[in-house]
């Protein structure tokens, strides 16, 4: 599995961003939580990555919080669980306190949730936490 980082400074920057509209269907505040994640990889505050193997093309953004937390903002595409995975493999050797995840999606809950994410709510979405301390 590759995980290769997207530089905000390529022509075809859009079109990747364009790719992650699909991870804000059903919030409240798509348009601006869309927006916010595009200006977050546009300013060089968050990274955007796109993973691609054997049935998975997909992309997401992550951002490193103050309580140096890596949270994810956007998760999108195809073989998610397999992606899932390799975030994790990867953000694990980075020394975060933890990885966060922010969804109003339950399929996803379900997915993060195999990997030893634990659930709690906050307001109208999930908040999922893998605690990378003990690792």
């Amino acid at each position: 599995m590759n995980i290769t980082y997207i530089n905000p400074v390529r022509a075809d920057i859009n079109a990747h961003l364009a790719l992650l509209k699909p991870a804000f269907a059903g919030l409240e505040l798509a348009k601006e939580e869309y927006q916010f994640c595009c200006d977050a990889v546009r300013n060089k505050q968050a990274g955007l990555y796109q993973i691609k193997g054997r049935d998975v093309d997909a992309r997401f953004v992550g951002i490193v919080t103050q309580d140096n937390e890596y949270l994810i903002l956007a998760l999108t595409g195809r073989g998610l669980v397999s992606a899932a995975q390799s975030i994790i493999d990867t953000v694990s050797g980075q020394r975060y306190r933890a990885i966060k995840f922010h969804t109003i999606k339950s399929g996803m809950t379900r997915i993060l949730r195999r990997f030893g994410f634990v659930v709690s709510q906050v307001t109208n979405d999930t908040v999922l936490t893998l605690d990378l301390e003990g690792c």
